[in-house]
């Protein structure tokens, strides 16, 4: 299977079978030799109405996102915690989604990446190589996806990796590759319209 370049689409239901689970598995390789520290990437899914405002809707439901501080939701979790480095073979972050569970007015979930401390470190995904996420039908094992994301603009803090949409009852995920220069994960938040 291709990596999924940047605006393209592909859905994951490929039966007829409905699609329970999928299991988010995000690698990334850190900047080598690099003067400012280890880069601290995390994964988070946002739950989302995309009838509401921001890039792509809003909120659907506070408890469901998933995020470092929030790792277990009734919908989603993280299985592998928080990797720090991007070190290793295995994957740095997987994220498990259970359809059934999610709340019944979201219709997209946006997977965001950022970088912890990354305005005050001076680091930015312009450095991050070879950042990939497979989505595996987490009861069969199957590879459904692979999205590779694109090269960020100087200065990206975060970024739209993805998002997993809904409609006529087919899951389908778009490689969004969308950086936001001076943006850490609370900006996600109020992005996506969060008042707290």
């Amino acid at each position: 299977m291709l990596p999924m370049n940047k605006g393209a689409t592909l859905p994951l239901t490929k039966n007829a079978a409905p699609l329970k689970e999928i299991r988010l598995e995000l690698s990334w390789s850190p900047p080598k030799n690099s003067s400012r520290g280890s880069y601290d990437l995390d994964a988070s899914c946002f739950p989302l109405n995309s009838t509401g405002g921001g890039p792509l809707g809003t909120i659907a439901d506070i408890g469901h996102i998933c995020y470092w501080g929030q790792q277990k939701t009734p919908s989603m979790e993280h299985l592998a915690g928080d990797d720090r480095t991007g070190d290793g073979d295995d994957p740095d972050e997987v994220i498990l989604i259970r359809f059934n569970a999610i709340p019944n007015n979201c219709d997209l979930i946006a997977i965001v990446g950022t970088i912890d401390k990354a305005i005050a470190r001076g680091q930015s995904f312009a450095e991050v190589a070879d950042a990939t996420m497979q989505i595996f039908n987490n009861e069969t094992n199957e590879l459904l996806a692979e999205a590779r994301l694109a090269a960020m603009e100087a200065g990206s803090t975060g970024c739209l990796f993805a998002s997993i949409r809904k409609a006529n009852g087919i899951w389908t995920v778009e490689n969004v590759s969308q950086g936001y220069p001076g943006k850490e994960l609370p900006d996600f938040f109020q992005l996506f319209g969060y008042q707290g």
